[in-house]
Order: structure tokens, then C-alpha cells, then sequence
């Protein structure tokens, strides 16, 4: 009997030893072959890892997002998805709202269950929250292993990646970027009627003296010859990052940010004691009646009456990316630019060298997804050069020429040219990654003939000399910090607004007010407010260095 018992024993004892070896070499199998981030679901995608088709049975992902209604939502009949999903067998359902409804049933969205496989356009800090809480899941290793145009991208502009890595080294979301040089000069542009300065003996202003001396002209003579006094000599919205007044603020060594980054060290704009010369510079505008009295009450449609409704010109400057803005065709190209930043008192002349064009949660992938592998192969089709051009600049816009050059089609007659650039792309609302090779094989030789303006290659050069890299990165942040900004944004944003409205105005005396001001903030919980933003300056520029 002992026996007997001793031999099942041995049995049991070498059944259990061999499972255990054979699960050792399964697991070390499934280890080597999949990812950390949804690869160990390659197999059950039967997805294919290079070549078409993408999976060898069709599967069907349902895509969330908004559309533009010039484009509409039949996304799947658009020339860049037919080419796209061809040969992939991979189908999508488009599950497309408005754009003016899509921030509500977004929010619907992640409050619930019900989850597409993908969803688009959310906010940095749905990712955060969402990748922390598992709605997302992490894509890099994906993106290693089924991404190679992503990829490569990522790798060549290394600023892009860090831009769009979350605190805790996951990648969340796909980006949507253009690193295209040009877009690294702001668009808030300083135009002048040029035949008004003829009319007063001035040349082009260089300075911030000689600039508030034209406007001083233009106030006191009748320029547009009406016999009116009708005319502003300078006018624009307040705050605002096209039309405001921030091609000023680089006069006086600063930029027009809530943050900027010197040196490693993060400085709050709004209490630097530049921002306190650019308020007096402003204010000394304002108070002589050479800034439009409403800059604090306009909105962009009523800057553009104001500057396009009359039979002749009414505004000797203004802010704006062009002349363009300025819908009548009789006077709108009377305008011209200064090109650079004016001179200002300290000898001064900078313009901020932006950050890249960078939407970092345009595409993310959500835990009900039963395919990401084939998700990220899919969708690396759009990161491909020639896709991502078509996605931008729209494939029946692009023509190639016989010398490698691609030209701009234009626009048929009756169809505006916004209506052309998105009739076959959904431009901004989907993942594409531009770059300055792109730019570079454009022909631009018939753009805006005889003018220059921010589209041109031209202009940029005469702005880099002037360009600061002071701008605060495009940074993802914590949950944590993401609340600790909501806690102190708003509340301190609209007292400097209101702080700096009174003085503009002379309703109050900056030299006065100044030292409380700078106290109120930090009851405000400023010291704070800033620590979150370096923190999280100190962890992008660790992920930068990765």
C-alpha cells in the first residue's frame, strides 16, 4: 500500500513539474512577442505586423469624434479615407457629432460606459484623467512595435514626443502636429496704412516712439479725406492672441504669456516688471485717444466691420495675421507691416518662437477596444508623408508638378476656399504629422503676388532674428496639478485682466497700485499657482532628455 501511495505521489510530484516548465516557456513566449501596452492582444487582432491587409478577417471599429459641417460626416466617402482603408479590412463606424455639440457629448461620453474603440479631439486633461482611471490605454510600446511613420516622426522631432508623454512616461493619446517652421512666428502681426504714412511724411516705424508718433498724425488729420473725423489710429481686442496687443509686449523684453521660461525658471508674466512698462505704454495709447476706445467690448466680427464696412479706410493700424482680414478689396492691401518687433525704449525687439503646432489628444484608444494593434496600424497610415499632406492641405488642393514640387490648386469659382481645403479631409479634426520637408517641396510662387505676409517662407526669416525661446512648452499635467491649475487659473487670470483694464484706461495709477497688486496675488495662491507650472517644466524637460 505505502507502495502505491509513494508511485502516485512521484506521478503527481512530475505532472506538476512539467506544467509548471511548459507554463514557464508559454509565458516567456507571450512575454517576447507582445507588449506592455495592448501587444499582448496583437494575436487576437490575427493582426498582420507589416503589409496589407492590415488583419486578415475585416473588423469594424467605431470612431467618436466632431465634424466640420462643410465636410460632413460621411468620413468613409472622403478621397483620404478611401485611401486609407483600402486593403486594410478595416471598416469604421463613424460616430460624429457637431463641433458645437462635441465638448457636451464628449463629457457624456467618458462619464459613461458606453465607449467607442476610439475617440477623438478630447482635452490634454481627459487623457490624464482617462489614462490614470484605464478608460485609455498606454500606446507607446504599441507604437514601437505597429507605428513605424509615427515613429519615425516622433523620433526626428523629439520635441513632439515630449509633448505628448504624461507624467507617468505613458503615451495616451496620438498627436496631430506641424512643425513647420513658419508656424514658429505668432500670427499677431502689427499692419499700417502704408498711403497714410505717405500722406504724413513717416516711413515704416521702427520704434515704439516713432509708432506712437504716426498714431498721434493719424489722430489729428482727416487721412481718409471723408471729412469726418472717423478715424482710429489704432485698434484691436484686448486679450486676444490674434488681434490683441501682444506684437507690443516684445518692445519691452517680455511676451504676451501667462508663463514664459528663462533660464530654466518659470516667470509669471504678469507681475514682471516689463508687463508693468508694456501696461504704461498701452495706457499712455489709450488715454491720449490713439487705441480704439472698445478694444475691451470688441469681438473678432465686429473688428472686422469696423475695419471693412466703410467705403474708405478708418483704421490706420491694426493687429491681425493679414490684410486679408480686411474683406473690402479697395483698400485692404493700403496696409503693410513694420515685419519685426518695434524698437522699444531699452532697445528691446522680441518675438516669442512658438511652440509647435501641436494638438496632443487628437486620437486615443479606449479600453473596450478588442483590436489596438490593427488600431495603430491603421492609423499610422495617416502619419505617412504624403496622407499627412493630403489631411492638411486637403488631396483635390495638391497638385504634383514634374520638378517634385506639389502646388496648391485654387478654388473652383463659387466655392470659398475654406470649403475647398476641407471638402475631402477632415483638416483638424484627425491625426496627421507635417513637417518642414513638407513646406519645403510647396510651391508658394503664386502666393499673394507682390505682398508678404505670415504664409511666406520670407516672412519667418525676417522674424527669427527676433524670435526668444521663452515660450512655456506644451506640457502634459498630473491629474493633480491639472486641478491645482483650476483651483488658481481663473481667479487670478480675470483680477490681472481687470487690474490691467483700470490702468490702460487711467480709472487707476499702476505705480500705486503695483506693490498690492503683486501682494494680492500671492494671497491668491500665485506662489503656488507658479510651482505647478515649474514642476511640470522639470518633468517635460526630464521626458525630453529620455
Amino acid at each position: 500500500m505505502k507502495k502505491k501511495k509513494s508511485l502516485v505521489f512521484m506521478l503527481v510530484m512530475l505532472l506538476t513539474i512539467t506544467l509548471a516548465l511548459a507554463g514557464c516557456k508559454s509565458g516567456g513566449n507571450e512575454k517576447a512577442s507582445g507588449d506592455k501596452a495592448g501587444g499582448d492582444k496583437a494575436s487576437k487582432d490575427n493582426v498582420n505586423a507589416t503589409g496589407l491587409p492590415i488583419v486578415d478577417k475585416p473588423i469594424t471599429l467605431t470612431i467618436a469624434g466632431s465634424y466640420d459641417a462643410r465636410t460632413g460626416s460621411d468620413w468613409n466617402s472622403l478621397e483620404t479615407f478611401k485611401e486609407i482603408n483600402k486593403d486594410t479590412n478595416v471598416n469604421i463606424d463613424w460616430k460624429l457629432s457637431p463641433g458645437s455639440d462635441w465638448a457636451e457629448k464628449r463629457n457624456l461620453m467618458l462619464a459613461s460606459s458606453d465607449l467607442p474603440d476610439v475617440i477623438l479631439k478630447l482635452r490634454p486633461a481627459d487623457v490624464i484623467k482617462g489614462g490614470s482611471q484605464g478608460i485609455f490605454i498606454p500606446l507607446e510600446d504599441l507604437i514601437d512595435k505597429y507605428a513605424p511613420n509615427l515613429t519615425k516622426y516622433l523620433d526626428e522631432n523629439p520635441e513632439v514626443r515630449a509633448g505628448i508623454t504624461a507624467p507617468d512616461g505613458h503615451i495616451y493619446a496620438l498627436p496631430q502636429a506641424n512643425m513647420q517652421e513658419y508656424k514658429r512666428a505668432s500670427g499677431n502681426t502689427l499692419w499700417i496704412n502704408k498711403k497714410w504714412l505717405e500722406q504724413i511724411g513717416m516711413d515704416m516705424p521702427k520704434t515704439t516712439d516713432e509708432f506712437k508718433a504716426a498714431l498721434e498724425a493719424f489722430k489729428a488729420q482727416d487721412m481718409n479725406g471723408n471729412g469726418k473725423k472717423d478715424e482710429i489710429p489704432l485698434t484691436g481686442i484686448y486679450g486676444d492672441s490674434l488681434h490683441g496687443f501682444g506684437f507690443l509686449f516684445g518692445s519691452f523684453g517680455t511676451l504676451d504669456e501667462t508663463f514664459l521660461v528663462k533660464d530654466k525658471k518659470v516667470e509669471f508674466v504678469r507681475t514682471s516688471p516689463e508687463y508693468k512698462e508694456v501696461i504704461k505704454y498701452l495706457g499712455s495709447l489709450y488715454q491720449e485717444g490713439l487705441i480704439d476706445q472698445e478694444v475691451f467690448s470688441l469681438d473678432e466680427s465686429a473688428l472686422i466691420s469696423k475695419l471693412s464696412s466703410g467705403e474708405k479706410a478708418t483704421a490706420g493700424a491694426f493687429f491681425a495675421w493679414s490684410p486679408d482680414q480686411i474683406t473690402n478689396t479697395a483698400y485692404k492691401w493700403d496696409y503693410d507691416s513694420p515685419i519685426t518687433a518695434l524698437k522699444g525704449p531699452k532697445g528691446d525687439q522680441a518675438r516669442g518662437y512658438l511652440n509647435p503646432v501641436l494638438d496632443p489628444a487628437i486620437f486615443a484608444i479606449t479600453k473596450v477596444n478588442k483590436y489596438p494593434a490593427a488600431t495603430i496600424r491603421w492609423v499610422d497610415k495617416a502619419y505617412d508623408p504624403d496622407m499627412s499632406l493630403k489631411l492638411r492641405e486637403g488631396p483635390n488642393r495638391i497638385k504634383k508638378l514634374d520638378n517634385g514640387k506639389v502646388e496648391i490648386v485654387p478654388e473652383p469659382e463659387g466655392v470659398t476656399a475654406g470649403e475647398w481645403r476641407v471638402k475631402e479631409t477632415p483638416y483638424n479634426s484627425f491625426p496627421y504629422a507635417v513637417t518642414q520637408a513638407m513646406r519645403d517641396m510647396m510651391d508658394l510662387s503664386n502666393l499673394k503676388a507682390g505682398h508678404l505676409d505670415p504664409d511666406s517662407d520670407e516672412w519667418f526669416k525676417l522674424q527669427k532674428p527676433n524670435l526668444k525661446k521663452w515660450i512655456y512648452p506644451q506640457v502634459l499635467f498630473t491629474n493633480d496639478q491639472y486641478n491645482q491649475i483650476g483651483q488658481y487659473e481663473t481667479d487670478i487670470m480675470q483680477y490681472t485682466d481687470e487690474m490691467a483694464a483700470k490702468w490702460i484706461t487711467g480709472s487707476s495709477d499702476i505705480d500705486k497700485d503695483w506693490d498690492q497688486y503683486v501682494e494680492t496675488l500671492n494671497k491668491m495662491g500665485l506662489k503656488e499657482y507658479k510651482k505647478v507650472y515649474q514642476d511640470a517644466y522639470n518633468t517635460y524637460m526630464k521626458n525630453s532628455k529620455k
